[in-house]
């Protein structure tokens, strides 16, 4: 097994769980305290997206003088070009069809199903195009590099349970997502999370997730408001 060799090494146990909890407290205080200085969270813009750059940078700064190993611990492997497009493609068609359950919910008339925030920010990118591309690259790129590229393989490294690997880090991805309006909001980052944990684990390819996030961010933010 191509982790095999951190799992023997005790050494970069301690490391690796530091790193996972940065990787997860680092947003939580940044955005918290820019907060302070900016109250309303709309209006943040591309100060927001820079904080998120700015986290990914925090952290390879940990990987690099502390941790000291690669930043992507699998090799990413590569694929003809119709296998990219195919699996994009079917990525994207799961992620839309979970991304109307709270459709199902509001057509059942459920108050859970309070997704405000979330379509004030959608509303708020498609008024302004650029920003809605600065967004889409800024969150498939960190995000995936940082939950899938460094936190899965490492989870895998700590617990030697695939399956555990990718629940837990799909429960560290919703979490990051409280602040968008109900709880409806953390289901479906979740379940995402345990898509894209599972197909890393088993195709080793970043490039897809990056491409499949990238875009789905685009869609989503092209479409009526």
């Amino acid at each position: 097994m191509i982790l095999q060799k951190y799992l023997t090494e005790n050494e970069f146990k301690a490391p690796f769980i530091v790193g996972i909890i940065l990787a997860v407290t680092l947003k939580l205080i940044l955005y918290s305290v820019a907060s302070l200085s900016i109250p309303d969270y709309l209006p943040w813009g591309y100060i927001s997206r820079g904080l998120l750059w700015f986290w990914l940078l925090l952290i390879w700064l940990y990987i690099r003088y502390i941790e000291r190993k690669p930043f992507f611990l699998l090799k990413e492997t590569k694929y003809p070009f119709w296998f990219y497009f195919w699996t994009t493609s079917v990525l994207m068609v799961i992620f839309f069809a979970i991304n109307y359950i709270p459709d199902l919910f509001s057509h059942l008339e459920m108050s859970l199903a309070d997704t405000h925030v979330q379509a004030e920010m959608t509303a708020y990118q498609h008024e302004r195009p650029f920003l809605l591309i600065i967004t889409a690259i800024t969150a498939g790129m960190v995000e995936e590099s940082i939950f899938r590229g460094y936190m899965l393989p490492r989870l895998h490294s700590l617990l030697n349970k695939q399956w555990a690997a990718v629940l837990i880090g799909a429960v560290l991805y919703a979490a990051l997502h409280y602040t968008y309006g109900s709880w409806i909001n953390i289901l479906i980052p979740f379940l995402i999370g345990i898509i894209f944990g599972c197909f890393y684990l088993k195709y080793r390819s970043l490039t897809i997730l990056i491409i499949a996030h990238i875009s789905i961010l685009l869609i989503l933010g092209i479409l009526p408001a």
